[in-house]
């Protein structure tokens, strides 16, 4: 039971070794075959915590910064998870991708997550059909590009794509693409709002 789960690290050079603990990261393994990456240098880690269920691939790049309270449900089975580099949370991002299989999660690097974030590739529940029974509601994979910023408060939800250089606005809730790059988008569901701007972590002077 539980048999073929691995965790491993990544060095600069792309050697690879198997650990069984990362710091600030509590991996748990709920199926088989499942392997969790982590990258070098590692980030920041505190108070992050991983479920797998069978077959998940979690990938997690190297980072710079500060990755605090990180929840990952993918307990699903064939979960399929990439974050790239220098990826930080303020504090409290949670991750749901459970029951449902075969779904993906992809964030790009240099992205930049503020507090209470929650991403829901899956609505965990049926919807159907009252006349033929058919499933209405199923899973869609999640992907965000490279050098988006989040803000507080943001839930995106199944089906969602944001592009490059992008600013998901405080409070957003993110139900469909978001394709123009170096855009800003806000509201509930989230709307179009400007483009032609790019953004950096300093603060205005």
């Amino acid at each position: 039971m539980f048999k073929g789960n691995k965790i491993f690290i990544v060095d600069k050079n792309g050697n690879k070794r198997r650990v069984f603990f990362v710091p600030g990261v509590n991996v748990k393994f709920k199926g088989k075959n499942s392997t969790v990456t982590f990258h070098e240098p590692l980030g920041k880690f505190s108070g992050c915590k991983i479920s797998c269920g069978d077959n998940a691939k979690i990938s997690i790049g190297s980072s710079r910064y500060s990755v605090r309270k990180f929840l990952l449900l993918a307990n699903g089975d064939n979960t399929v998870v990439e974050i790239g580099k220098d990826f930080s949370v303020t504090s409290k991002c949670e991750v749901v991708m459970r029951p449902e299989p075969n779904l993906s999660l992809k964030i790009g690097n240099d992205c930049m997550f503020a507090t209470n974030i929650l991403l829901r590739p899956t609505d965990g529940h049926m919807i159907v059909d009252k006349e033929t029974g058919d499933i209405l509601n199923y899973g869609k994979d999640i992907e965000i590009g490279n050098h988006v910023w989040v803000a507080k408060d943001v839930t995106i939800l199944k089906g969602a794509k944001i592009a490059d250089n992008c600013v998901i606005g405080l409070g957003s809730v993110v139900t469909k693409p978001c394709l123009e790059p170096y855009s800003i988008y806000a509201g509930s569901p989230a709307k179009f709002i400007k483009t032609g701007i790019d953004w950096d972590r300093e603060s205005p002077m």
